[in-house]
């Protein structure tokens, strides 16, 4: 019977050019010899764990290597786990006119199925039964709501009930005469055309945003092809891997017969398109070339800087609903560097499907399961009918917002707003990690703001050895356990904290101390449990580090690795409660402060001057400088004196200068070319090669140094 099913529900599919979800509902061996009879499919592949059959399998965790490509037909177990992220994914291999066949168990009973995913969900030494039901639960009313999904359960099979196959209302996709191929689209034409218009005219950058399966990896190599035609003879492609622009290429291909292909390079003569890593490209000298940039949101914010900087004709393509991170808060952000550097910057938003018709029944679905349709509330709603804010913060319960789809929408739609890398995996933990709190900040009813805050601690005192020597890494507890692996502390395994994971207030509300509020919440509700201490773990910037600073929270570490995406060391911050924190924070503070005026001339000497001055303005040393030191400060800046034989006195000074001077006249200061020159040379043992990269030489530069120190000097009295 289910192969007739599928036969008919394949037909329709086929007939539409779009997608069609057939649930499979009941026992797990009920379910997995019902599918037999459809392994055996061409272009069928199986997504799951401990599959031996027939058919092209992945496992669950794996699908993202198959990004890119298109399957004809797909069977995705859920009864190996059912991981939210491979999921969408799976999703978006689904060619048009394909069936995606889930496995589950009977939708009553899913929600108490032991689902494997669900260890990751808790942390140590809960059990997996300990992860809330709350995502399968709303997943399955989905399911159920759907008026194109076609359930195939066991126990109507055994009762004789008909499944009947939802008419699918015909509909008339338009087929657009002004397309010319190769595009497929007239967003994709259009695309090309913006991208070629505006690098005729020089710096003037294309930033082009899409959903998924709507042909801009194609667009980028139709474009790379039409300019290798004409005057630019070297064309760079880079992604965060090969894989996400191997269609760029392949197109280009297509398109240049006549050009020596292999993958990542076309060549003929002088002429060039090639794959660079992002890395590697940023270090290029641009003119006279073209750069290419596909996936953006996955690749550092300082590489694509650098990037824009250098290219004078540079395009930058990102996926706004992607499933390896985030692109929406990736077009918010870089927004705000495209302002500042290139102003003449222009963007398109590709919205029509290659690989399926319009209105597709299954990306609808899976934009709902997985929110990837959400949106923060708009400005024009938060606003009301007055400029007037008047904040409420609601402590949540989860329960009721995940049937609360309102503000579930709004909430996620402002996580993901402000954070490059949240992804469906982030609204189950949202919905059922255990120990997890939230908070929203109301603004007109709407959602404008929002923390979440994991318990963590204390651990057990009988893996605290085996976590301070590494042999250990219990799942959770990242403070903690940062404390103890890390900076060494054993004293903080007994204590009970509370970390905020996520933080966020809608863009156009920053700086309205909103985002205090809600810290200002957590902070009451840790004194009512009795909690040590609150803390959280950022990817460093000057405005973050100054967000907490103004809270009072105490920065205590900083890593030695950045991170992949942002480019950033991580930071982690505590806001002690307890006597016992206190003096543990006493302690940490003392370490990191010693540690940190010795790295920054090591592993952290590429670290923001305005990230160093802000941290050291919170932590430096005020010498009293001796009357020696001061004669040298007045040798190096009025005489001749070697800036060497004043170098400690120099930096003494400095620290004594970051102590006092305030926050506006620091951000003053930070603006002065010369000053940051002092800065990096001082703090973070800059080399006169590396301080002269502009072109000056080293007496140039002596003249430059000299008048910065001569400047805060002056403005050292007034303290």
């Amino acid at each position: 019977m289910l192969s007739s099913l599928f036969d008919r529900l394949a037909k329709d599919a086929l007939a539409h050019f779009h997608r069609r979800l057939l649930v499979v509902s009941g026992s797990r061996d009920w379910c997995h010899q019902q599918v037999k009879q459809l392994e055996s499919i061409q272009g069928v592949i199986w997504v799951g764990n401990d599959y031996s059959g027939p058919a092209k399998s992945v496992g669950s965790r794996q699908v993202h290597r198959l990004l890119g490509q298109t399957v004809e037909h797909l069977i995705f177990d859920a009864w190996s786990g059912f991981n939210p992220d491979s999921f969408g994914q799976a999703a978006g291999l689904l060619q048009g006119g394909g069936v995606f066949i889930l496995l589950c168990p009977e939708l009553d009973e899913w929600g108490h199925f032991d689902d494997p995913e669900y260890r990751s969900l808790v942390p140590h030494p809960l059990p997996s039964s300990a992860a809330g039901r709350r995502f399968i639960n709303r997943l399955c009313l989905l399911l159920e709501d759907d008026a194109y999904t076609v359930l195939y359960r066991e126990k109507e099979e055994l009762s004789g009930v008909e499944i009947e196959l939802p008419e699918q209302s015909d509909r008339t996709d338009l087929v657009d005469e002004e397309v010319v191929s190769p595009h497929k689209t007239k967003d994709q034409q259009l695309s090309v055309e913006l991208i070629l218009s505006q690098f005729r005219r020089g710096r003037r950058p294309v930033v082009i945003t899409a959903d998924r399966g709507r042909g801009k990896s194609v667009a980028l190599g139709i474009a790379a092809a039409q300019l290798s035609g004409l005057d630019f003879t070297d064309i760079l492609v880079t992604a965060p891997e090969y894989d996400s622009a191997e269609e760029a290429f392949l197109m280009a291909h297509q398109l240049l017969p006549d050009y020596e292909y292999s993958p990542g390079r076309l060549s003929k003569g002088d002429h060039h398109i090639r794959f660079v890593e992002p890395e590697l490209a940023c270090l290029e000298t641009g003119e006279g070339k073209v750069l290419f940039v596909d996936e953006a949101a996955a690749i550092p914010v300082p590489i694509l800087r650098k990037c824009l900087e250098n290219f004078p004709r540079v395009a930058f393509a990102s996926t706004i609903h992607g499933y390896e991170g985030n692109g929406q808060g990736f077009a918010i952000r870089f927004r705000q560097i495209l302002q500042e550097i290139t102003p003449n910057w222009k963007s398109i938003h590709l919205k029509q499907p290659i690989r399926w018709k319009e209105n597709d029944p299954l990306e609808t679905l899976v934009f709902d399961v997985l929110l990837l349709n959400a949106q923060a509330a708009s400005i024009e709603a938060l606003k009301g009918d007055s400029d007037h804010y008047s904040p409420e913060i609601v402590k949540l319960d989860r329960d009721q917002l995940s049937e609360d789809y309102e503000t579930l929408n709004q909430l996620f739609g402002l996580l993901v707003l402000a954070h490059y890398r949240t992804s469906p995996g982030d609204l189950r933990i949202l919905l059922d990690s255990p120990g997890l709190h939230i908070w929203i900040l109301r603004i007109n009813g709407q959602v404008a703001g929002a923390v979440m805050v994991s318990e963590e601690g204390p651990l057990d005192a009988e893996l605290v050895d085996d976590i301070w020597s590494g042999k250990r890494r219990p799942r959770g507890h990242l403070l903690p356990q940062t404390l103890v692996a890390q900076e060494g502390v054993k004293n903080a395994a007994p204590l009970k904290a509370g970390r905020v994971i996520r933080i966020a207030v809608h863009p156009h509300l920053h700086g309205k101390g909103l985002g205090s509020q809600l810290l200002q919440s957590v902070e009451a509700y840790s004194r009512e449990q009795g909690w040590d201490y609150i803390g959280s773990s950022f990817a460093v910037n000057a405005a973050l580090v100054k967000f907490w600073q103004q809270n009072n929270w105490q920065t205590l570490r900083l890593g030695s690795s950045q991170d992949s995406v942002s480019g950033s060391y991580a930071a982690l911050v505590m806001q002690p409660i307890s006597a016992e924190a206190v003096q543990l924070a006493v302690q940490l503070k003392a370490r990191f402060t010693e540690q940190f005026h010795y790295r920054l001339g090591d592993d952290l000497n590429s670290l923001d001057i305005a990230v160093v001055c802000n941290l050291l303005s919170k932590g430096a040393n005020r010498y009293e400088l001796t009357e020696h030191e001061y004669a040298d400060l007045i040798a190096f800046t009025q005489h001749n004196r070697s800036y060497e034989s004043c170098s400690l006195s120099i930096n003494k000074f400095l620290s004594s200068f970051l102590s006092v001077v305030d926050a506006i006249q620091l951000d003053h200061l930070l603006q002065d070319e010369e000053v940051i020159l002092l800065l990096r040379k001082s703090f973070q043992q800059y080399g006169w090669q590396e301080l002269g990269q502009e072109g000056l030489g080293r007496k140039g530069l002596i003249r430059q140094l000299r008048s910065a120190l001569s400047l805060l000097l002056e403005l050292y009295q007034d303290y």
